[in-house]
């Protein structure tokens, strides 16, 4: 069984679980957004509390990616701090991780995530498509790439592109000025799309998706339009090869604050929080 199709839902209406001793983050809280029953892999959110530590040397057997949403968190004396991005493969050493303030991190784990003691077997850790740190408030970013769709207020960040899957990891920044039109054209991708809306909003015709909103689209849905007039920042992943987009021939009108009609798995609405605080950040 895939990932099923989530579309959308707020991360405020997720509760926080905290984890077990025997987790790849005991004592850290948890607030999953999608997994993947078969091979483990899983969206989250994870809040280390203040001066939390992992004092062991260990590997996950999974790749591990994030994002951190605020705070900072110290692995093997790196520091990752607000907007600080990081691409971790299987078997990557770690020594020590802290968070002497705490720390909300956004974070894809590939495959079970099992914390391991002691270092990775030889030949396990392929450091290939290790991506150490990438500060995104401080880095140059480029300009978008579909003029179809993208005005000049659009910017986008590559964070990490998979040699051979194509797999693929960006921020995008759509300022008040980038997507304010009242028609614009369908979109189709031949892969999955999974966004974070970091900052800002975006609206669609299932609703209006504010700071924490997250969806998984499975391939070829047709999905659309999208527009935006206050702006919004979000951190994009596409995953079973390049994202590509087939346009529909015909535009359609923008849907303007459509009421909240999500997709959901079968089960997911009864286990979101009916009431929850939508002036959190997620």
């Amino acid at each position: 069984m895939a990932r099923p199709h989530i579309e959308f839902i707020q991360a405020q209406a997720v509760g926080w679980r905290t984890l077990d001793d025997d987790t790849s983050r005991p004592g850290a809280e948890a607030k999953p957004l999608s997994h993947d029953a078969n091979s483990k892999a899983v969206t989250t959110i994870l809040r280390y509390p203040a001066g939390w530590s992992l004092d062991q040397e260990h590997y996950l057997d999974s790749d591990e990616e994030f994002y951190v949403l605020s705070g900072t968190l110290v692995m093997n004396g790196e520091s990752y701090g607000e907007g600080d991005y990081a691409y971790l493969p299987a078997g990557y050493p770690r020594h020590s991780i802290t968070s002497e303030s705490g720390a909300d991190v956004m974070t894809f784990f590939e495959g079970p995530h099992n914390r391991v003691a002691g270092p990775a077997p030889n030949g396990f850790y392929n450091g290939t498509n290790l991506v150490q740190r990438i500060p995104t408030k401080s880095v140059e970013w480029g300009s978008a790439t579909d003029p179809k769709v993208m005005a000049p207020g659009v910017k986008r960040l590559g964070l990490r592109k998979d040699p051979n899957t194509g797999d693929t990891t960006w921020l995008l920044d759509i300022d008040e000025t980038g997507m304010t039109g009242e028609v614009n054209r369908l979109e189709t991708h031949p892969v999955v799309e999974e966004v974070f809306i970091l900052s800002g909003e975006m609206h669609m015709p299932m609703g209006v998706l504010k700071t924490g909103a997250y969806f998984w689209r499975p391939p070829g849905i047709p999905h659309g339009p999208v527009g935006t007039k206050t702006g919004s920042l979000g951190l994009f992943r596409c995953k079973g090869g390049p994202l590509t987009t087939d346009w529909s021939e015909d535009p359609h009108p923008v849907q303007w604050n459509a009421p909240y009609q999500p997709f959901l798995p079968e089960g997911m609405a009864d286990r979101l929080l009916p009431d929850y605080d939508s002036t959190l950040p997620y």
